[in-house]
């Protein structure tokens, strides 16, 4: 997918406003700007192709943003700055920033750095949490995969009374935090324990006599820190965790 332009400035797309840039009676810095910008959009548009991406210019700055409502907030700034050189700014997330609107800046070298550059104000910011192709792209430059990723769990029959659990006939809930910081809540459920659901359900007539039985986000044999951290690293092994879970997840505050 494009980083497209903004709607709000639809008289040109940031091509055709980069391009002129390039043309008559522009200055020199000018046409050298308009012709960085230009192969920076570019590499963007080949290194993103599933992720639609909004731009808006300012003065000759490219905003990049998550969505196309000018209401919502900014993300990532690049600019050109002469000799194949960008600048670039990002927001700092409000959990971890020292004070509001506090941003980082960085310099990229080369359209290759710019790539990487790129990649990392976008992750960092948190403007685009829960993308996966970002989150790919992330993990590629680090040299990084789902399959061997670090995560810590939180086990409800660990913390809540704890010895008075049926670990084979029981259900309880869960928490994930990954290390690349996404987090999952979920209920997780021991097989046998899906057949006495239903059964009880038959018998006091709850959801249609079982029919209509909500699953689980996971199943396991046991309800056993061995058996659920398996589990997970088995999941991971996939590469998408959110196409093997039910959609129960949530990524923490923007």
């Amino acid at each position: 997918m494009p980083i497209i332009r903004s709607s709000g400035q639809k008289s040109k797309t940031l091509e055709e406003f980069y391009l002129e840039l390039t043309e008559g009676k522009s200055t020199e810095v000018e046409k050298e700007i308009g012709a960085a910008m230009l192969s920076f959009i570019s590499m963007v548009n080949e290194t993103f192709t599933k992720t639609t991406l909004y731009g808006l210019t300012s003065h000759y700055s490219l905003v990049i943003r998550e969505t196309d409502d000018w209401k919502d907030e900014w993300y990532v700034t690049v600019y050109s700055i002469g000799d194949k050189r960008f600048q670039f700014n990002y927001k700092m997330p409000e959990a971890t920033s020292p004070w509001k609107y506090a941003t980082v800046h960085g310099q990229a070298n080369s359209i290759e750095e710019a790539k990487d550059y790129l990649i990392i104000a976008m992750t960092e910011s948190k403007g685009w949490i829960g993308n996966k192709e970002l989150r790919k792209l992330y993990h590629k430059r680090l040299g990084q995969s789902e399959e061997g990723m670090a995560f810590k769990l939180w086990l409800e029959f660990e913390e809540v009374d704890p010895g008075n659990w049926d670990t084979e006939n029981e259900f309880c809930n869960i928490h994930v935090d990954l290390a690349d910081g996404r987090h999952y809540g979920l209920n997780v459920w021991t097989y046998k324990y899906l057949e006495t659901a239903v059964n009880d359900d038959r018998e006091n007539g709850g959801n249609l006599k079982g029919l209509y039985q909500k699953p689980p986000d996971l199943f396991v044999k046991e309800l056993t820190r061995n058996c659920i951290e398996q589990t997970i690293r088995d999941i991971l092994k996939q590469g998408h965790l959110e196409e093997v879970l039910n959609p129960s997840i949530y990524f923490g505050k923007k």
